[in-house]
């Protein structure tokens, strides 16, 4: 399965599209697939992506060669603000399943799924089109892995620390502002403060007493500094999730103009106490009177369980489930690259006894054998080694291609659950022009076949393999069947 990932971050206007990227890039890889994600962005933007598979392409002004790079994709996900809508629709020309994610009804969408994880997006006036299928509301919305699956939180009777968080770049200089604010208000209360690499005054926050200065922390360590914070005051984008996640009771000022129906639907969902906009005269003093609010444990109480009914951190995973199933609709399995970690399926399917008995090689496989030849297999530019899963990765069967010079040879083989149900032929076709459409050097692909096979004989035939001669290989004669690429 190919999945390509489209969007864009910048230092000058915030990374969130990449972190709710990253999350659907995490949920695909929990399930061993990778996809490859195409980020118009700057530098900093490889602080947010550690080991995942990333190539920076400035892909508006290079259109090109991005469609270059997902042409044949199975899955298509772009996440843009600047992408206008002939660029949505020529690039879903490149894919077989588009899903875009939108937050405000940006622009008119091509067909395809439209995602918006924002709080009660599903009463959003989208057109109520046929063309569209929609994931819509935080039921949906995608973070980042460390904040799916999280430990219960404790509600402390009393207020005694405080979490301020802008984002990494803080567009609007509120962290010093606000904390100084704060101050006054509630001089012992501890204050944690956290902003990124955009951030350049942190000398001037660790001289303050009773403040942790943090920068650019990694999403585990965020977590935790929620989870221990009694309160939060933070900007109202895509961190509202996850504080909302981790039940903690947060204080949201909208910095952007897209933010603002983010946080007016918070409101009416009864986790914030009441909104607050950047520019605001009385910005201070509400944030410190939602402060003294929240002093209250009945308050904080009843906050952290509204932000945890409405986000339970599922919301990437179920998103990759909707693909897959999409996937899986019509032809009732989808594939993927074997991995390390397919090594002892792939074995025990090998060392089956009809698998055996149909290979050139009879001899059962040694544990030792196979493992030194499966690694280098999975690394062989010219092996393309897939494995067929059903819509709950329930393991279906292998199919390999050994290429050489212009040519490739085939070798499938189902595992006994799977087998008498029409597969092998599906998964043979669908591989066959995979490999066809990836791999411009192959103009044909070889098959060798026992003559009593007849059930893998009628399945190459019935998706175009011509008959070619009869071979002798280690003593036993092979059919030899050819599909060329016209």
């Amino acid at each position: 399965m190919k999945v390509s990932i489209v969007t864009e971050g910048f230092q000058s206007t915030g990374y969130g599209h990449i972190t709710r990227c990253l999350s659907l890039y995490q949920a695909f890889a929990e399930r061993s697939i990778y996809p490859t994600l195409y980020i118009n962005g700057d530098e900093k933007v490889k602080d947010f992506l550690e080991v995942a598979d990333y190539k920076l392409l400035n892909w508006i002004n290079h259109p090109a060669q991005l469609t270059k790079q997902i042409n044949n994709s199975d899955i298509l996900i772009i996440d843009s603000y600047l992408a206008g809508k002939d660029f949505y629709d020529n690039i879903v020309k490149f894919c077989n399943i588009p899903l875009f994610i939108d937050d405000n009804i940006r622009i008119e969408y091509p067909n395809g799924i439209i995602l918006n994880g924002t709080i009660n997006a599903e009463n959003f006036a989208y057109p109520n089109k046929n063309e569209y299928s929609f994931l819509l509301g935080s039921n949906y919305i995608p973070i980042r892995k460390e904040f799916w699956d999280l430990d219960k939180r404790k509600i402390n009777q009393n207020t005694s620390s405080l979490l301020i968080t802008f984002g990494g770049q803080d567009v609007r200089n509120l962290t010093i502002p606000v904390l100084n604010s704060i101050n006054e208000i509630f001089p012992s209360m501890k204050k944690f403060i956290v902003f990124g690499n955009g951030f350049n005054e942190k000398a001037l926050l660790e001289k303050e007493r009773n403040v942790e200065v943090y920068s650019s922390l990694p999403a585990v360590k965020m977590k935790e500094l929620m989870l221990s914070s009694d309160i939060v005051v933070t900007a109202a984008g895509q961190t509202l999730y996850e504080l909302a996640a981790t039940g903690t009771p947060s204080i949201a000022v909208a910095v952007a103009d897209n933010q603002k129906n983010n946080i007016i639907e918070w409101k009416k969902s009864g986790f914030l106490i009441d909104p607050i906009f950047f520019g605001d005269i009385n910005l201070f003093r509400k944030i410190n009177e939602q402060i003294e609010s929240m002093t209250s444990i009945r308050v904080r109480k009843k906050l952290s369980s509204i932000g945890k009914k409405n986000v339970d951190g599922q919301g990437s995973r179920r998103v990759v489930k909707y693909l897959i199933e999409k996937i899986c609709y019509d032809k009732n399995f989808y594939l993927r690259k074997a991995v390390i970690s397919d090594s002892q399926i792939v074995l025990n399917l090998s060392n089956d006894v009809s698998v055996r008995s149909q290979s050139i090689n009879k001899n059962p496989i040694s544990l030792e054998d196979h493992e030194k030849w499966f690694s280098n297999r999975i690394k062989d530019k010219n092996y393309i080694f897939l494995l067929a899963f059903d819509k709950n990765d329930n393991f279906i069967g292998q199919i390999r291609f050994q290429v050489e010079n212009n040519s490739a040879i085939v070798s499938i083989s189902i595992t006994t659950k799977f087998r008498g149900k029409g597969l092998s032929k599906k998964i043979l076709k669908t591989a066959c022009i995979k490999v066809f459409a990836e791999r411009a050097d192959v103009s044909y692909i070889t098959a060798y076949i026992l003559p009593s096979n007849e059930t893998s004989i009628k399945a190459f035939k019935s998706i175009g393999y011509k008959f070619e001669k009869e071979e002798l290989i280690n003593n036993e004669t092979f059919l030899r069947f050819i599909l060329n690429r016209e």
